[in-house]
């Protein structure tokens, strides 16, 4: 008998059939590598089996190939998922071609039994326990009972090995641990990751021709790098899965023998590349190239992009990449505009190319690439072959089914190839599409796909039982949007690591999208005129000036930019600029849906076209974050004093009280007890910029004071009718609040049940009975090439356990400095609406009121209105509305102090934590200057109380009150309520308390 050494452990060579592909593989034998093999090697020798417990990348598959290929013994390799069922392993029946008998076909197990051959079972714990019972006597007795098939017994052949693999089930999302009276029968090895010096001694061995110092640079960097994701210090905020380890190292090398083993500038290059473009914020970003730069020992500057093609050839810097059509390529890079952004990343991509890398192209939403996509696809020459993926689709519209021929008989079918086989057998460029979307059964054929097997194994009825191979020529692209919540699916961090990221850049600088359209139109105005619009149009979106009313802020990105400029190219005339304004209507402001926002917006459109700096004092306020858009009203704003008798100096924070205005005041009375001043002050003391009594001259100083009513059309016929007192309370009760505004609220709660509604999910299961029978199963079927389950047995269930540990707390800053009608109104039915919503989806809530109720300056009054373990009940929401209502004369105190234990807000149970804090955040004493208001020492300690808290996984929404911007400078995310949008604030608290719970709460089973 034939043997050979592996790991010190002799190993005998046995015979196999020549049928099934014995895989290559290199592995470098270090001394934990040798530990492990041994572990491996001593159980299988003795006929035990052998789960393989490991991270993501450490090798657990190049293990077993490695044995195997070595002892020349082939491997069948099934991927284990939720939907995994015993016929899929051990066999089934299939009906005669002739349709006159049946025949039975083995699962791989079984043919891995009778064969001699080695079975991986791929993410066991992936699959349910009960399913992995059923075969329990292959891995206790090396034998299984056809139990499904003629029932006879299959004793494993001599060779039969049976390899289980998988990921921990600690932080892994789906993995379970397996039950002991599974893993009992396997030799359990746990795969350990490679040490520092065990990846140094791999890499020189592999790459002898690199320098020793750069591989130890290389292998720092990727270590710290793979540290600061799993502490949260680079990455968290971008919800993906982020992973560096041997393979990205290698990755690395391959690089540097391709385009200059001892470059440094290339070694730091694609050490950015690598290490630092993959990650989205600019801080992780900066990090990373600090870490990377300290490693090269100074700035790394990366050098101007040159490109042209000759010879059949793509020069481009230092890459040579073979083009497939010159022609086709040289007019692709004189059809797109290529300004700087662009050309580094496509320097990217063709650095992917040249080392033969997949690609994962990421995008933000509103940035899609789908306008460059030939660019950099095609730009090879070779023919494109695109693969949408979506949830719900079949493994069969992709991979391929059996199909009728031409003629329609049923009798008459064919093996038709879907995109993806069709692909591979053509040597296509694939793209792949919505990676995201992808069910388990086809991410299985996607890892075979990606790995370095480069295959796609078909299903039985193809005919064939060889995978198909990826040409040499072949380049695998995918393209996925980033992640914005985690109740959003995502790629694994195993399958994203054998993808080579890169992001499609942001193109949001002026110069640059002037670059881009003067690609197409004359240099001057108007290119310069419809990007500053752009710039415009978006910025007013995402601050939500345009669209505060709406669920979702409006988005303009480059794909409307670049069809506004198709509009004007292709409808040109004389008049230029009222075809741009035609377009610029079609493309950004037609999808407008407040009137009086379009109008502006439109105003805003036909100033910048003009060449003429647009003079609007609306926008310029909202510029300079002022103002938000104001609806207008037609009931009367005049004013009910005499402004010439309220004037005060702008910084004394004191008026002086010349006259009440009692014999006509409408509405609104505010009695301010002393505060900073010697005086006390009745309706005259109006503060702040954005008031009406001293006409916009003070600013808050010493003490407190409001900042003036609006004229929206509901709120103000309620004023109107209401008299507040002169004790900071509301006088008004649930009821007759809800008669005047609870069809609003009604509305806004409708909008809202919409972002919390609990997630579809679809099963797709097939049965040999039911009423619905799928037409693909059916021709399999009468083929003979499918099995009975021709039944469509799909579920859609709601997954109304997704909500589950979320909490949420108010916190509410209840000082007469920023009480008045405005701010009252709108935060009673701010919670009144997100109290109802979370209700509704089992979401426990607790409200809190903060401030100096007797003006001590040295007390922090925090008030319960409502706990966590607490029903919010009809008497409840009565109970908090009227608290609510009363007592809002306490001072104000620094935010900070109400942070310092924040566990109480919230019960034992509590999984993601949100708080949701409403204050003008202008801490016991407002300043005269905004600068001052950020650098005092209450905002340094907030900032400090809110990082210390977001670290122990606290997630915050700051809700600032007031003119002045402060909350955006403290929190990660925040809403500004001013007097010209407080009538949208349940609507805008209640859309961003449902975005933040799909960020940051994942399902926990």
């Amino acid at each position: 008998m034939e043997f050979v050494t592996i790991a010190d452990v002799k190993v005998p060579v046995l015979p196999h059939s020549e049928k099934f592909p014995v895989f290559p593989s290199s592995l470098v034998e270090t001394d934990s590598v040798k530990q492990t093999l041994q572990k491996i090697l001593y159980p299988m020798l003795e006929g035990i089996p052998v789960l393989l417990v490991g991270d993501a990348g450490v090798g657990k598959n190049a293990l077993i190939y490695y044995i195997n290929s070595l002892r020349k013994q082939p491997t069948l390799r099934f991927s284990f998922n939720e939907d995994t069922l015993p016929e899929d392993l051990i066999g089934s029946y299939r009906i005669l071609l002739d349709g006159k008998g049946f025949t039975w076909s083995n699962g791989p197990l079984t043919n891995a039994l009778s064969e001699g051959l080695s079975f991986v079972a791929d993410e066991m714990n992936l699959c349910a326990p009960n399913i992995i019972k059923r075969f329990s006597s292959v891995y206790e007795s090396n034998y299984l009972d056809l139990l499904e098939g003629s029932g006879e017994r299959v004793n494993g052949k001599t060779g039969f090995w049976f390899i289980g693999t998988q990921n921990p089930s600690e932080g892994f999302e789906g993995r379970k641990p397996l039950p002991f009276d599974i893993t009992k029968h396997f030799a359990v090895v746990y795969v350990d990751p490679y040490s520092p010096e065990e990846m140094f001694f791999i890499l020189k061995k592999l790459y002898p021709m690199l320098g020793e110092d750069v591989l130890k640079q290389i292998i720092r960097i990727s270590l710290e790098s793979e540290a600061r994701i799993k502490s949260g210090e680079i990455g968290k905020g971008d919800l993906e899965k982020y992973h560096f380890n041997l393979r990205t190292l290698q990755k690395y090398c391959n690089r540097l023998v391709l385009f200059g083993a001892k470059d440094k500038t290339v070694a730091a290059r694609e050490a950015l590349y690598l290490f630092e473009e993959p990650f989205r914020k600019k801080e992780d970003k900066a990090k990373q190239r600090e870490l990377i730069e300290s490693e090269f020992g100074g700035s790394v500057k990366l050098v101007p992009t040159k490109g042209y093609v000759q010879s059949s050839t793509i020069f481009w810097n230092d890459k040579e990449i073979k083009t497939w059509d010159e022609k086709k390529t040289i007019s692709l890079l004189s059809t797109y505009p290529t300004p700087e952004p662009i050309l580094q990343f496509l320097d990217q991509v063709f650095t992917a190319i040249q080392a033969k890398e997949n690609i994962l192209i990421e995008y933000r939403e509103d940035q899609d690439p789908q306008e460059f996509l030939p660019l950099f696809t095609e730009l090879t020459g070779i023919e494109l072959e695109s693969v949408m993926l979506s949830k719900g689709m079949h493994t069969s519209d992709v991979v391929g089914a059996l199909k009728p021929t031409e003629e329609g008989n049923i009798e008459s079918v064919t093996w038709v190839d879907g995109p993806l086989t069709r692909s591979i057998r053509k040597g296509h460029i694939i793209l792949i599409s919505g990676l995201e979307s992808a069910g388990a059964e086809l991410v299985e054929k996607m890892n075979m796909l990606t790995d370095d097997a480069r295959s796609l194994t078909l299903p039985p009825e193809s005919g064939e039982y060889l995978p198909i191979q990826l040409t040499e020529k072949s380049i695998v692209f995918g393209m996925k949007s980033f992640r914005a919540s985690k109740s959003v699916t995502t790629i694994s961090r195993a399958f994203r690591n054998r993808f080579t990221p890169i992001l499609f850049p942001e193109l949001e600088d002026v110069k640059v999208l002037e670059e881009i359209l003067e690609f197409y139109l004359p240099e001057g105005v108007l290119p310069r005129s419809l990007a500053r619009f752009h710039l415009k149009a978006k910025e007013l979106a995402e601050k939500r000036t345009i669209g505060s009313a709406n669920l979702m802020p409006y988005r303009f990105g480059i794909a409307n930019l670049l069809k506004w400029k198709n509009h004007i190219y292709r409808h040109n005339q004389t008049d230029v600029k009222d075809i741009a304004i035609r377009g610029g209507k079609i493309y950004y402001t037609n999808q407008i849906a407040d009137p009086k926002e379009r109008k502006e917006l439109e105003r805003l459109l036909e100033g910048f076209l003009s060449g003429v700096e647009v003079v609007s004092t609306l926008f310029e306020e909202i510029e300079e974050k002022k103002k938000t858009f104001t609806v207008e009203s037609g009931l009367n704003r005049k004013n009910w004093w005499d402004p010439e008798l309220h004037k005060r100096d702008p910084l004394t924070g004191v008026a002086k009280k010349l006259n009440s205005g009692a014999e006509t005041k409408r509405g609104i009375e505010i009695n301010t007890p002393e505060t900073g001043g010697g005086t006390k002050e009745g309706p005259d003391a109006w503060y702040g910029q954005d008031t009406q009594g001293n006409q916009g001259q003070g600013e808050p100083q010493g003490g407190g004071g409001a900042w003036g009513y609006r004229t929206d059309e509901l709120y103000k016929q309620f004023l109107k009718k209401r008299r507040l007192l002169w004790d900071y309370s509301i006088m008004v009760g649930l009821e007759e609040f809800k008669s005047v505004f609870g069809k609003e609220l009604e509305e806004v709660e409708l909008n809202l049940e919409q972002l919390f509604d609990p997630e579809i999910d679809i099963h797709r299961m097939y049965k040999n009975e039911g009423s619905r029978v799928d037409a693909r199963k059916y021709i399999s079927y009468k083929s003979g090439r499918g099995d009975t389950k021709i039944f469509d047995k799909t579920t859609i269930e709601k997954n109304d356990e997704k909500l589950k540990g979320v909490e949420v707390t108010f916190l509410v800053s209840k000082c007469r400095r920023i009480f008045n009608f405005e701010y009252s109104i709108a935060m009673l039915s701010a919670l009144l609406v997100s109290l109802h919503i979370l209700n509704e989806h089992d979401i426990k809530t607790s409200v809190h009121t903060f401030c100096d109720i007797k003006n001590s300056k040295d007390t922090v009054d925090i008030f319960n209105l409502k706990s966590a373990e607490e029903d919010y009940t009809a008497d409840k929401e009565e109970e908090v509305f009227t608290a609510l209502c009363k007592n809002w004369h306490g001072d104000s105190i620094p935010e900070y102090q109400v942070l310092s234990n924040a566990e109480r807000f919230f019960s034992p149970d509590a999984q993601t934590k949100i708080i949701v804090i409403l204050s003008d955040f202008r801490g016991q004493r407002a300043k005269t200057y905004i600068e001052d208001e950020l650098a005092s020492f209450d905002t340094r300690k907030l900032k400090e109380a809110v990082l210390k808290n977001q670290e122990k996984n606290y997630v915050f929404l700051g809700v600032g009150l007031g003119s002045r911007y402060i909350a955006e400078h403290v929190f990660h995310d925040s809403l500004q309520i001013t007097a010209d949008n407080f009538y949208s604030m349940p609507n805008l608290i209640g859309a961003e308390i449902a975005r933040l719970v799909q960020i940051h709460h994942s399902l926990r089973q």
